[in-house]
């Protein structure tokens, strides 16, 4: 009989349940991961989970990740239990839990709900941007060609990327002399119905705050209402958008992949300015829903009223 409790497993960090969307899917995976590294615990996730978010990233997490199998045998170990401790949360922040010993040895620390507070994970923001939320090869190939696209119609110049891998890929484009890319999250369908979408003001405001900061600043939208935008900007000749086509997944590389970001409300535009990791601007009008706006926004985010205050001092 396998060993169930391993004595080099010392507590484990869970993730069990697959709440909400994509965007707050990776704000609980990533709490997770950063627990986990932060107690020297191991990690779990059930394979929907690992499944959903690998037909996206890459999510390589090495030789710490427990099995199925193992997570299981130590679950259901009568002999030798390890004490399970669930945490329920809508987007909160203790700090006890990343003070040490916050996690015990011994212990199976379940996270649940929705962990939405960069500071669980932010000291580990190398690894998520450059590691584990990068693109799989098959969507990095789809997503450059559309770059590719764009600067052929719009500069006659068909740039020869290398696509060795997510971070190459983004360096090449920032150090176009062509472009500053600018991505644009909004969104738009369920968010009207709740009251919760931007307003038109509030992303020409941010847009003309990058045109003034960078001459050669392009955007590139991606909206789960693109007839709208397309309407919206219609005057801009410097804006584009994701094609019809495109998934939610193949949306989120390509946001990541700008420099800057302009963002509405929402989990899923949240990641894509936290991971492109330039300046990001956030709607100040949109209600988080965290206890404290400070633990949602990290501290580089550029508020929307910022922006606003920077534009009238011009």
């Amino acid at each position: 009989m396998v060993p169930l409790k391993s004595p080099s497993i010392r507590c484990i960090v869970s993730a069990r349940y697959r709440l909400g969307r994509f965007g707050n899917r990776m704000f609980t995976m990533a709490t997770a991961y950063a627990l986990a590294r932060l107690h020297s615990c191991h990690l779990f996730f059930p394979l929907p989970m690992l499944e959903d978010i690998r037909s996206v990233f890459v999510f390589d997490l090495g030789p710490f990740l427990l099995s199925v199998s193992m997570f299981k045998s130590i679950w259901k170990n009568e002999y030798h239990p390890m004490k399970k401790i669930t945490r329920d949360v809508i987007c909160q922040y203790i700090p006890e839990i990343t003070h040490p010993n916050g996690i015990s040895e011994g212990s199976i620390f379940e996270v649940k709900g929705h962990w939405q507070s960069y500071l669980y994970f932010d000291q580990y923001r190398d690894d998520l941007r450059n590691r584990l939320f990068v693109a799989r090869q098959p969507l990095l190939e789809k997503v450059s060609k559309l770059f590719i696209n764009i600067y052929e119609q719009k500069f006659n110049f068909k740039p020869q990327f290398s696509l060795e891998n997510h971070q190459s890929f983004k360096k090449q484009l920032a150090q176009s002399n062509w472009t500053t890319w600018i991505g644009i999250h909004v969104r738009r369908k369920d968010f009207v119905l709740l009251n919760y979408s931007s307003t038109d003001e509030y992303l020409f405001t941010a847009i003309d705050y990058y045109i003034k900061r960078y001459p050669n600043a392009y955007f590139i939208v991606a909206s789960d209402d693109k007839s709208y935008c397309k309407n919206l900007f219609r005057y801009r000749s410097n804006i584009v958008f994701t094609p019809r086509s495109f998934s939610i997944s193949d949306d989120i590389i390509t946001l990541s992949l700008c420099q800057h970001s302009i963002i509405t409300g929402g989990t899923f535009g949240w990641w894509t300015g936290y991971l492109a990791s330039g300046e990001v601007i956030h709607d100040t009008m949109y209600i988080s829903g965290c206890e404290k706006d400070e633990h949602y926004y990290p501290p580089w985010f550029r508020s929307y009223l910022n922006v606003r205050n920077h534009k009238n001092i011009l």
